[in-house]
């Protein structure tokens, strides 16, 4: 009896890996994802100022994930829509582990927000908000600390 759990346990774990390992491949060749249309995270050149607020994420994402980046998005687009408008804040989704580079500089190893302060074409500082998986689940509080981390950026106070 238990050599039989033993093995069925041992078959799912092998499929699971399988699965796991062709569905990670079969995502960083998606043609058209919006990851791979999304600009390269690195500062553009020039005298250019802005905050930057990146949605890092894994390939396969749960359902908080997906409410993370839903409400991280609708903060941006609501509360900073004429800095949106006028390039003084940007909006990116990037796939952290199809960039490590982002993971590494941002020390990710789980979805996240960033929000990234650039002054003259270079990333003079960011903060990770880590705080948005214990927040997902009360919007105003969740949109206040989102918030928050930008218009300090956007000020200089952060970042």
């Amino acid at each position: 009896m238990i050599r039989t759990w033993i093995g069925r346990l041992l078959l799912l774990f092998a499929v699971f890996t399988l699965g796991y390992g062709l569905g990670r491949d079969a995502g960083r060749r998606r043609a058209g994802s919006h990851d791979a249309t999304t600009p390269a995270p690195s500062p553009t050149a020039g005298d250019e100022n802005k905050v930057v607020v990146y949605y890092l994420h894994t390939t396969f994402r749960c359902a908080t994930c997906n409410a993370i980046e839903k409400q991280a998005v609708q903060v941006v687009e609501d509360d900073f829509a004429g800095e949106l408008a006028a390039g003084d804040v940007e909006w990116r989704t990037v796939n952290f582990q199809e960039r490590e580079d982002l993971a590494k500089r941002y020390g990710v190893a789980s979805s996240t927000v960033v929000v990234a302060r650039i002054r003259g074409g270079e990333e003079t500082g960011f903060k990770r908000l880590d705080e948005v998986w214990t927040l997902h689940d009360r919007p105003a509080a969740f949109a206040e600390y989102v918030g928050g981390a930008i218009r300090e950026c956007l000020d200089g106070k952060s970042g």
